[in-house]
């Protein structure tokens, strides 16, 4: 065993031996229990983020060493205009197509916004690089926008103040959505200090970054007689935080479809918790501390 390996490598084995085992036909050079021994000391050493991410590498060298590409589907913000398009006309292609976010008037240095929009992007083009080789993508995005609103008048930072801000808005069919975007002081401190989504799986992330996502539902009083009558969403806040990465994986197609309300989406998202996608586990809990951070 050479210097700096850990016992649980079978003899005459290192990390990039094991992690090539797969690029060189080598799997059938160890043993069940000599693999059985290592998966445990990996699993035990490394925890199971490191166990998962050292079986994903060996699976990537051997594909790149194989020629194996992993299947590519349609991007689903794509799928959802392309089809659009095909059931109205070409009339219906939407340019530009994307958000209205909202900048927190508590947010006061130039830089630091500066650097936070600078971010945001890099967030954007990191989740849809690997959509890269589809065909039209690129013509696709060239239409994209997130329109910067830095000036929301009287709106005094509140909640319900940029929701009555945004109400009183003319957008474009492609930009007009029943929810637009917030960053908070919060928001902006997660865009700034999260790492990015392709540094490791969602899962393994503690740190996500996220924008406010606001229903026109946030600028009304809640109607006590549906309160009452046990309406669902009658009492709902009207807004909920939404992953930077999920912007275009899933919130845009659903909500530009209308094929679920804003409650429907983030209804179930209490407090700093982070919409995700709506599956079972589509709810990114918040870290306390990041939250209290961002308000130092």
């Amino acid at each position: 065993m050479s210097s700096g390996t850990p016992s649980y490598y079978p003899e005459g084995w290192d990390r990039e031996r094991l992690l090539n085992v797969g690029a060189t036909d080598e799997l059938d050079g160890l043993t069940e229990d000599q693999w059985a021994k290592f998966r445990e000391g990996l699993r035990s050493d490394k925890g199971e983020q490191g166990f998962e991410e050292f079986f994903d590498e060996m699976w990537k060298r051997e594909k790149i060493a194989k020629g194996i590409q992993d299947p590519v589907f349609e991007p689903p913000f794509m799928e959802f205009m392309r089809l659009r398009e095909q059931r109205v006309g070409p009339s219906a292609r939407w340019n530009p197509w994307g958000f209205v976010v909202f900048k927190s008037p508590e947010i006061q240095n130039p830089s630091q916004w500066l650097a936070c929009r600078e971010r945001f992007g890099k967030i954007i083009q990191d989740y849809v690089d690997q959509y890269r080789n589809w065909p039209g993508i690129e013509e696709c995005l060239s239409r994209m926008e997130f329109r910067w609103i830095e000036d929301a008048g009287d709106a005094d930072g509140s909640i319900r103040s940029i929701a009555e801000a945004r109400a009183t808005l003319r957008l474009p069919p492609g930009l007009d959505h029943s929810l637009s975007l917030y960053i908070t002081p919060a928001s902006l401190y997660s865009i700034l200090n999260s790492p990015l989504p392709s540094s490791a799986k969602r899962k393994w992330r503690r740190e996500i970054p996220f924008v406010t996502a606001i229903s026109a539902q946030a600028a009304k009083e809640p109607n006590a007689t549906d309160t009452e009558d046990g309406i669902a969403g009658a009492s709902w806040r009207g807004y909920f935080n939404v992953a930077v990465e999920s912007l275009l994986e899933s919130l845009f197609s659903t909500i530009a479809s209308d094929s679920r309300s804003p409650f429907e989406l983030g209804g179930h998202v209490t407090g700093e918790d982070i919409y995700c996608d709506h599956t079972r586990w589509g709810i990114h809990k918040a870290v306390v501390e990041y939250c209290v951070e961002s308000r130092r």
